[in-house]
């Protein structure tokens, strides 16, 4: 038995979440049209800021599909994607807590390692196997100069060129809730575990039900973890490059922190 919902609409209450998320949205499209008429050249950046350029612009655009697929009724989609602007946030965050322009420098070098492991893994098991690839074997070469070039430029020893995970990003910056919340939520979606099976099947009187279609469960609380989270990148951006933009970010905040405080009421 199908439960397909056709012409499905978000509800009121989730409306106004939905148009908090469309106006940071705004906001971050505002952000990046400032930037831009500064006419700043990607050379001239140091790496924590290129990075923060990159952090900011991904975390948009995600957030934007976010807003789309809950939109439309596929919040389990959506909550595997604010797993990645979490990842964002935590890095950008653990990035300008200190000494930026190193654990920038970290970052972009240690995933140039992981790369190279990556490719020396595939070129090894190609040669075991006796199957040719020169491409790859070049590019192979090519990794391996990058790092010692980046490693000179950088000025990083290579025994500094250690990075953090997610769970000990997230302590180090204050997000340790968002881990044991979002992280391990949307982790079920990721890895399709028996846990989150309850979202797409479920036995009935007569039988069995697939949920395939669009609703509105999960929509709330990915839409409140998004806002939660991109609001803290899209700060950092401002800040960042001095855009003038503190005053209005502050005015969504304190829309969403009453429309928090709206809910918690409701809920009592």
């Amino acid at each position: 038995m199908g439960s397909r919902r056709m012409g499905w609409d978000m509800q009121e209450q989730l409306k106004e979440i939905n148009e908090l998320n469309n106006s940071l949205l705004k906001l971050a499209e505002n952000l990046q049209d400032k930037f831009s008429n500064e006419k700043i050249k990607i050379d001239t950046l140091t790496a924590d800021l290129y990075l923060l350029c990159f952090f900011f612009t991904k975390a948009s655009k995600t957030a934007s599909a976010v807003v789309m697929l809950c939109q439309e009724g596929y919040a389990e989609d959506a909550c595997i994607l604010v797993r990645t602007i979490l990842e964002i946030v935590a890095k950008s965050l653990y990035i300008f807590k200190s000494d930026s322009i190193e654990r920038a420098r970290v970052f972009i070098l240690h995933d140039k390692y992981e790369r190279r492991k990556q490719l020396e893994k595939i070129v090894g098991w190609n040669r075991k196997n006796t199957i040719g690839n020169k491409e790859l074997e070049e590019e192979l070469e090519r990794v391996k100069v990058e790092c010692i070039s980046l490693e000179r430029d950088f000025k990083v020893s290579k025994n500094k060129i250690m990075w953090p995970n997610l769970e000990v990003l997230c302590k180090e910056v204050g997000l340790s809730d968002n881990y044991y919340t979002v992280y391990w939520l949307s982790s079920l979606y990721v890895h399709t575990l028996i846990r989150s099976s309850r979202s797409f099947v479920s036995k009935t009187d007569s039988g069995v039900s697939f949920y395939i279609g669009p609703d509105e469960k999960l929509s709330q609380d990915v839409l409140i973890w998004l806002f939660d989270l991109n609001r803290l990148i899209v700060r950092e951006f401002d800040n960042r490059f001095n855009l003038g933009y503190k005053e209005k970010i502050s005015e969504v905040d304190e829309k969403f922190n009453k429309f928090m405080l709206k809910l918690a009421m409701n809920e009592k």
